[in-house]
């Protein structure tokens, strides 16, 4: 249902069950099907809404066993804890889970410089396979910068700097039709000793440039790391040793290109024999 588009009869107009900022919860119901009973459904908008509705299903909250769709008008988008807050200001309670179309995670690309060379912690999921950067959900009442260092103490122990200047995001869907964006920022370590967060992480490395494309699974944190590279190095004043740095994300995929191919003909090889 996540995404669906739908048609909310909104019961009164004039009557708001809960307001915060831009957030405005009214009570609808939607009919699925040409001889379904109307389902009830709670409406969160920042205008006035129309008695019929035009939205978007945007999250599936559930209390007591109980599944309810919250909607939102065409190309509004609310994150898991604002809808968590806002039912909770109407309910007097929030709902006990909240599946969102919509998910905004926060991290920092956290370097360190020793000498001339700018290494890059990056850390491994312990429910992944992959490496990325220290990030994680926001929370709500949180600004993009207060989860990026609230991820990067909890998961690594360490108190950064974000540094002004440098703010990339990556936007994709993870699976299903969830959407999700992830904000980066850059933060500067002052050489406090890395503890890693033991159920959230499995191992870390401060990784050089080269090393850290290596690692990485996804084109998403290749772009964000160049582009991390690029101005850290200007914002430091560091000269890179050779051109090739500068066209290491391209390098790296072409080698990621030959890896895959070289394992592909060994499965071949494999079966052959």
């Amino acid at each position: 249902m996540l995404g669906k588009k739908i048609t909310v009869t909104v019961a009164q107009p004039e009557v708001q069950l809960a307001g915060e900022g831009r957030k405005v919860l009214y009570k609808g119901s939607v009919a699925l099907g040409d001889h379904s009973s109307p389902k009830p459904v709670y409406l969160i908008s920042y205008g006035d809404p129309k008695p019929e509705q035009p939205a978007t299903v945007i999250a599936v909250v559930s209390s007591k066993g109980k599944e309810q769709f919250v909607a939102a008008p065409e190309n509004t988008v609310y994150y898991a804890p604002e809808i968590r807050s806002v039912i909770e200001k109407a309910e007097g309670r929030p709902p006990e889970r909240v599946s969102c179309l919509y998910e905004k995670s926060c991290g920092a690309v956290v370097y360190r410089v020793e000498g001339r060379t700018v290494r890059f912690l990056v850390v491994k999921n312990k429910n992944g396979r992959h490496w990325g950067f220290p990030k994680g959900h926001m929370e709500y009442g949180e600004s993009e910068r207060q989860t990026a260092l609230r991820e990067v103490l909890e998961e690594t122990g360490l108190k950064v700097e974000i540094l002004p200047g440098f703010r990339e995001t990556c936007e994709y869907c993870p699976y299903g039709s969830i959407q999700k964006q992830v904000v980066f920022f850059a933060a500067k370590s002052g050489g406090e000793e890395v503890v890693i967060q033991r159920s959230e992480i499995d191992r870390f490395k401060w990784a050089r440039y080269e090393d850290a494309s290596e690692l990485f699974k996804y084109d998403n944190d290749i772009r964000v790391l160049q582009k991390a590279k690029k101005w850290i190095y200007r914002h430091e004043r560091i000269r890179p040793r050779t051109s090739r740095t500068w066209n290491s994300y391209e390098s790296a995929q072409r080698r990621r290109r030959r890896k895959a191919a070289a394992e592909k003909e060994k499965r071949k090889e494999g079966i052959r024999l």
